[in-house]
């Protein structure tokens, strides 16, 4: 019968417990920074977007907004930034949710997120990327 050492057994459990939290964790993102991204259109009748979301000069907060196609934005929504680098933020009109960003900044220089257009735009939003670009 094969048996597994306890050294061995050991440096596996060691190596699991420190590599978990690594994955879980996000980014700080860069104060004062500046990201951009596109949520290419996905359908016939889709728009591409425009995305940017710009950090406060704390790291704590940001904000965002998207162009439609080649429209200029019509609206922004600010939010706070969770110390594991993740975000959500709702544009609501009354109780319906217009549109909304939920994200995480992966590293300093990248955030993914996914944007929702529920009532504006052409209503299909879905996963992008943004990297900082100042």
């Amino acid at each position: 019968m094969n048996r597994i050492s306890p050294l061995l057994a050991a440096a596996v459990v060691a190596v699991a417990l420190l590599t978990v939290p690594a994955l879980a964790a996000g980014a700080i993102p860069k104060k004062s920074g500046s990201y951009e991204g596109t949520l290419h259109a996905s359908a016939e009748l889709a728009l591409s977007k425009r995305v940017v979301i710009k950090v406060s000069s704390t790291g704590t907060r940001a904000r965002t907004t998207f162009w439609c196609g080649t429209q200029r934005p019509a609206n922004w929504i600010s939010f706070a930034i969770k110390k594991d680098g993740s975000f959500k933020a709702f544009s609501n009109t009354g109780s319906l949710t217009v549109w909304s960003i939920v994200g995480r900044f992966v590293t300093p220089g990248k955030v993914v997120a996914v944007l929702h257009l529920n009532a504006t735009c052409d209503g299909k939003g879905g996963r992008f990327v943004a990297k900082l670009v100042v």
